[in-house]
């Protein structure tokens, strides 16, 4: 790098680096070379008004003194906005102390150089600043016209017809000037939109290899969920087992963090669990997965049918798969509420047993509800113990297994969450109809509270009758 090059690294390098706008880099550039051109020429205008008078001296010293302060207000402050404020304000005393000074006098060089200050404006600082500049420039201009072709002089210094002007030659100063800057916009225009194309075709890329992960994801996800259908009981072995049922299933997302589980002891005996796991989704539903194997091997393969030690098996296996210790330095606080139902058709009989969710019972139109054990399954916590509720039951009784999404989905005029209490008047409402139309009724009713909203949670309803 040449000593040019450095200095003006070091002046302006870090203010550069802070934007990656190519107008901005061209308005510090643009500003740091010509406040540089200009200190040079103040400081030939110094030596050059040694025996001129005093006003002349002054105007030269104000001149080198601004803009030494714009070029360290570049370095100091890294703000090209300041700069510019600095910038202007030293060609505002520059351009009217002439007028001034000189009583009014403009000579040749005075229009190219505000039109050179007003082109600054509207560059560095905007339009507004650019009409403002304008304005201020005629109005100095109509000013000092008055003050030169009128008998009613507004200003007047004595000396000042003596003011000395730069050699008229010079007069091409500001015409290059003005032509450098507008060509440096031009050129930063150029390689904006240079950069403009290249960032588009970059983010065509980007949105192109996303949507490409995208398909691949959603696609996974549609497989996995197809996984996770076929782990479900199907409607004709649930219908099989319980003619007079229902199960209301609606995922929030592809896959889903609630699941059911069905189980036929034998003839007179069967199980169906309600599952919520932590989370929905893809978390949900690997928690899912676990839960259903689990529940295959303590019921299934180890041959424990009492709801209580269903539980609490359930509880120990849950924690050990997820490794939930203390000690575990990757400790899984993920945990599953789940109500789960036996009933022995023969002594006709059912035996609830919840953990951290309850059912509902409606016997003669009398609604009870069955408060589950305040123990999740998994996760950190004391010694839990899972204790059952039994009831016998009549022809014609219905019981109901559900989650939270139900209750919790927000909706209605005031967008609200739906509530257990909504969620029992609908049931109390709708029991005695066939099991088919309370499913419709219950889907229908969730719907139209949902309106527009997203579904808040995964929903799952079973009803049961007797």
């Amino acid at each position: 790098m040449n000593p040019i090059n450095k200095i003006r690294n070091w002046f302006i390098g870090e203010a550069l680096a802070k934007t990656d706008d190519v107008f901005e880099k061209g308005k510090i550039e643009l500003l740091f070379n010509f406040s540089c051109l200009f200190l040079l020429l103040s400081f030939g205008f110094y030596f050059t008004s040694l025996h001129a008078p005093w006003f002349q001296k002054f105007l030269s010293i104000q001149g080198i003194v601004l803009l030494l302060g714009v070029i360290v207000t570049l370095k100091t402050t890294k703000n090209i906005l300041w700069a510019s404020y600095t910038y202007i304000f030293s060609h505002s005393l520059q351009s009217l102390g002439f007028l001034i000074f000189g009583n009014g006098v403009i000579s040749p060089l005075a229009i190219p150089f505000l039109i050179l200050y007003i082109s600054f404006g509207f560059l560095l600082l905007g339009r507004k600043w650019g009409y403002l500049l304008t304005f201020i420039s005629i109005v100095t201009v109509c000013l000092a016209v008055y003050n030169t072709h009128t008998g009613y002089s507004l200003y007047f210094f004595p000396g000042g017809e003596k003011l000395k002007e730069p050699p008229e030659i010079l007069l091409l100063i500001p015409l290059l000037l003005n032509a450098y800057l507008v060509s440096h916009f031009l050129k930063a225009r150029l390689k904006a939109e240079k950069q403009i194309e290249e960032q588009k075709r970059e983010l065509e890329k980007s949105h192109f290899e996303l949507e490409q992960k995208n398909k691949d994801t959603i696609a996974s996800i549609n497989y996995a969920s197809r996984i996770q259908q076929a782990m479900l009981p199907t409607e004709e072995n649930i219908l099989r087992g319980i003619p007079l049922s229902f199960v209301l299933y609606k995922p929030r997302d592809i896959v889903c963090g609630d699941f059911y589980w069905f189980h036929p002891i034998d003839s007179d005996n069967y199980i169906i669990v309600c599952a919520d796991c932590t989370g929905h989704g893809v978390p949900g539903a690997l928690m899912t997965m676990i839960g259903n194997s689990l529940l295959n091997q303590i019921v299934i393969d180890g041959s424990i049918t009492a709801p209580a030690k269903i539980l609490d098996e359930l509880d120990k296996r849950i924690s050990g798969t997820l490794k939930q210790q203390k000690q575990h330095d990757s400790l899984i606080q993920d945990s599953m509420d789940l109500a789960l139902l036996k009933v022995n058709k023969k002594e006709r009989e059912l035996i609830f047993c919840g953990a951290k969710r309850p059912c509902i019972y409606l016997h003669n139109g009398q609604l009870t509800e069955f408060k589950g054990n305040k123990y999740t399954l998994g996760g950190l916590s004391e010694a839990k113990t899972f204790e059952e509720t039994r009831q016998k039951y009549q022809e014609d009784d219905v019981i109901y297994l559900f989650t939270d999404g139900y209750a919790d989905q927000f909706g209605g005029d005031e967008n609200k969450k739906y509530l257990i209490k909504h969620f029992r008047e609908i049931l109390e409402k709708i029991h005695s109809l066939p099991m088919t139309e309370q499913k419709a009724k219950l889907n229908t009713a969730i719907e139209n509270w949902k309106k527009q909203n997203t579904q808040t949670d995964d929903i799952l309803v079973i009803g049961i009758k007797f």
